[in-house]
């Protein structure tokens, strides 16, 4: 059954509560009073016209210190904070609209401030004479307990920043101790290979009817296999190790400047250092890693310049004909992918491009690799300082291709590599076609 509201009392919408206003007569009687005065929120009735205080409750005494008497004695103006307007413009809207709800500062008997929040509302007392009645709620425990909430998620950020910090640098130290290693195993080799030359000298004269020539092309053979040998290894090292290593840091120095996704791109960086350990670890036995294993070409590419327009100004459009990862074997698709990668490192560390394009192709006779972009390019008849340049070449002839740069400074770069589907010189099929392909063209293969 619902409640019988008092004669006179009007109900009116504020901020989506009900609130009373404008009461024609303020309740009267001894149960009235008494719920009043022993009402546990602090209340405070006062006329409007001069903020004078004609009655309080034991709650209003209780919280500011004073005795009833003694408030009694004040107006409203006397129990707020001199320095602060909030006050005032709370008796503005409650004059406009007849009730009002503002957060003040309250002077306590003591001298202590005291936030609170402050609702007030105007009703007609006996004799028409506008009153109104101001209920205080303390706020000064929930602003403290807010801070120690804010306090407690700043440490917390902190610490997991500080912890991300020493597990890239504890990494780092394993990186340095694994170049340790790989150079020790070198000069083991390099020993080695050196005591096989001494042998080597040794079956000459053991064995007169051996030609000058063979022995060459036998040690010449021996040299070029331990410089490709180092040469793969300082390629594998530079094109995928180091830019895995690159985009942890990245994401790292992204988590530190950006608390709202901090979480995310610890994640990232953490990931992308345990992949370099992995290639590390691979490394070192022999077993590379194929970075395309799960995902195909193109999709690997995708995921790759996506990755990098996350921490980098850049935007990097690609068109590949997804058909040309099942028409080559997986060490081309792999070369594809590593010519890719250090192009567009490149093209981050020197170029300062906003657009990149990348183009994958097939046609009649060449698979067409380019990747344009709109930095301000270089002299192409000028030696380069670092090796990125030379590994792309030297990754394109690996496989019978050709790589060409064009550019100019202001101009931008356009970087074309041509990989034949057939050799030249017999016509017959390059060495990244799988078994079978060549007789899957222009015949139909047995049956």
């Amino acid at each position: 059954m619902p409640v019988k509201q008092p004669s006179g009392l009007k109900r009116v919408p504020a901020n989506g509560k009900v609130l009373s206003a404008h009461i024609s007569a303020f309740p009267s009687g001894r149960i009235h009073h008494l719920a009043f005065d022993n009402s546990f929120l602090p209340n405070i009735i006062s006329f409007v016209s001069d903020g004078k205080i004609i009655d309080v409750n034991q709650a209003a005494a209780k919280l500011l210190g004073y005795s009833k008497r003694a408030l009694l004695c004040m107006h409203m103006k006397d129990l707020f904070s001199c320095f602060e307007d909030d006050f005032g413009l709370m008796l503005k809207e409650r004059s406009k609209s007849g009730h009002a709800i503002a957060n003040v500062t309250i002077l306590k008997k003591s001298g202590k401030q005291l936030s609170c929040q402050i609702t007030s509302v105007e009703f007609i007392g006996d004799n028409n004479v506008k009153k109104a009645i101001s209920t205080l709620v303390d706020r000064s425990e929930g602003i403290r307990k807010q801070k120690n909430i804010d306090l407690k998620r700043e440490k917390l950020a902190d610490a997991e920043l500080i912890l991300a910090q020493s597990k890239s640098d504890a990494i780092l130290g394993r990186l340095v101790d694994l170049e340790h290693k790989l150079d020790s195993e070198i000069s083991v080799k390099e020993q080695l290979q050196s005591t096989a030359q001494v042998q080597e000298i040794a079956y000459k004269k053991e064995r007169a009817n051996e030609t000058i020539e063979r022995a060459s092309e036998i040690a010449s053979a021996v040299t070029d296999a331990k410089e490709l040998e180092r040469s793969d290894l300082g390629m594998e090292l530079h094109d995928n190790v180091n830019q895995l290593l690159v985009a942890s840091r990245l994401y790292l120095e992204i988590a530190r400047k950006n608390s709202i996704h901090r979480e995310k791109y610890l994640n990232r960086s953490s990931q992308y250092t345990l992949n370099a350990i992995e290639e590390i670890r691979k490394l070192a036995k022999g077993l590379i890693n194929d970075a395309i294993k799960n995902l195909s070409l193109c999709e690997s590419i995708y995921e790759m310049t996506h990755d990098i327009m996350e921490v980098h100004p850049i935007k990097i459009f690609c068109s590949m004909d997804s058909g040309i990862h099942t028409l080559v074997n997986a060490k081309f698709n792999l070369n594809i992918f590593r010519i890719v990668q250090e192009q567009l490192n490149n093209i981050i560390k020197h170029a300062e491009a906003s657009l990149v394009y990348i183009n994958l192709t097939q046609t009649a006779e060449n698979i067409v690799l380019s990747i344009s972009d709109n930095g301000k390019g270089f002299n192409i008849h000028k030696k380069a300082k670092g090796i990125g340049i030379a590994n792309i070449k030297s990754r394109a002839e690996s496989f019978n291709g050709n790589a060409s740069f064009n550019s100019a400074p202001g101009k931008g770069c356009v970087l074309m590599v041509l990989f034949p589907l057939e050799l030249p010189e017999t016509g017959t099929p390059s060495p990244f076609t799988p078994p079978g392909e060549s007789a899957s063209r222009g015949k139909e293969p047995a049956r």
